[in-house]
């Protein structure tokens, strides 16, 4: 291969791998040990809810919406949300920030 065709090729390879690492996912919520096989909640819905962590990703997700997903999974043990904090230690690059609210009784 041409010298400057295989500097055309990684630079179009650095190029896609920057443009894809700039998409954002939909927020979710984020469920410790979902993939572990060995843990005892494994694919199973939960009893109740203390609390809940939604990963998103600030360039593409409103506060509001965080808020009303938080609702509406709390809503289902017959409680409210409450924000209580933001962190980066839990969730993945695509979306990064972690909203983490109480599910609280009314």
């Amino acid at each position: 291969m041409h010298p400057n065709g295989m500097k055309i090729f990684i630079l179009t390879v650095v190029v896609v791998f920057i443009a894809a690492g700039c998409t954002t996912s939909n927020p979710y919520i984020y469920k410790h040990n979902e993939f572990n096989r060995a843990s005892p909640d494994f694919n199973r819905i939960p009893k109740d809810r203390k609390n809940i962590k939604i990963c998103y990703s600030k360039l593409s997700t409103k506060l509001s919406d965080l808020q009303k997903m938080a609702q509406k999974e709390c809503g289902l043990y017959g409680k409210i949300a409450r924000f209580q904090e933001h962190d980066f230690l839990h969730c993945p690059l695509m979306t990064p920030t972690g909203a983490t609210f109480n599910c609280l009784r009314p």
